[in-house]
């Protein structure tokens, strides 16, 4: 199931657009200007393929990786009021209204509980925990569980692309 996240047509043009960027950066502008057999070319062909390497992990990760999505069984933590003494209680109790309504959230189109930061994704039709955005180009949302492996994708996809350019520039 997480494997047909690949066949999308954004998820196929980025895996393309790499595999372009890779192949014009190692093999026309490295091989032909500095060229491979000498020890530039060759570190500076090691340094671009461990970062489009790199890139590439954090992207399939990113994929693959399910954002979080809200089980059918969870349900609101009413412990958490319960453990205040009765004349602390009534110190907080307009924070303890406050929390328990901000709590008590329920998805309209789910109709279920939805914990705080969750949102409902339209494109999944699920409600995702810490929901950042539905990103098209990953074919996934962005989430509590692969908003790690995302950032560090934007990071490396950035740190490669700058790389390249640098040293196109250089070499030319």
């Amino acid at each position: 199931m997480k494997w047909n996240r690949f066949a999308s047509i954004p998820v196929c043009g980025v895996l393309m657009v790499m595999g372009v960027v890779y192949y014009i950066t190692i093999f026309i502008f490295i091989e032909d200007w500095v060229g491979l057999a000498t020890s530039a070319g060759t570190l500076n062909a090691v340094i671009f393929t461990f970062m489009a390497a790199l890139s590439l992990f954090s992207f399939a990760v990113s994929v693959l990786t399910d954002p979080g999505y809200v089980p059918s069984s969870s349900a609101p933590d009413v412990e958490a009021a319960s453990v205040l003494d009765p004349e602390t209680q009534k110190d907080v109790s307009f924070l303890i209204n406050f929390s328990e309504s901000s709590q008590l959230r329920q998805c309209e189109k789910c109709a279920r509980y939805k914990p705080p930061r969750a949102h409902h994704c339209r494109v999944c039709r699920v409600c995702v925990l810490r929901m950042d955005h539905h990103c098209l180009w990953i074919n996934n949302c962005v989430g509590y569980w692969n908003y790690k492996a995302f950032i560090v994708l934007v990071f490396y996809a950035t740190a490669a692309s700058i790389y390249s350019t640098v040293s196109l520039i250089c070499i030319s």
